[in-house]
């Protein structure tokens, strides 16, 4: 599985998106509490959204708030 982008449920939950290297199934996944924030944020990336736009920079602040508590990082 490579994650290729973010996701924000309606409930604001950010889920990471992978994608399966075998088959191209896309799945989503919840992030996990040892995830390091500075990496998820990095899904925002033009590299890791090749394929699909889930998610793009404006949604930063919402993301970093989710994230961090702090929009301003």
């Amino acid at each position: 599985m490579k994650p290729i982008g973010l996701k924000q449920r309606s409930d604001g939950e950010i889920m990471i998106i992978h994608e399966c290297l075998s088959c191209g199934k896309i799945s989503p996944n919840r992030i996990a509490g040892d995830d390091i924030p500075e990496t998820i944020i990095s899904l925002l990336s033009v590299e890791c959204n090749t394929h699909r736009k889930f998610l793009n920079e404006n949604d930063l602040p919402e993301i970093r708030l989710a994230l961090f508590g702090n929009a301003s990082m």
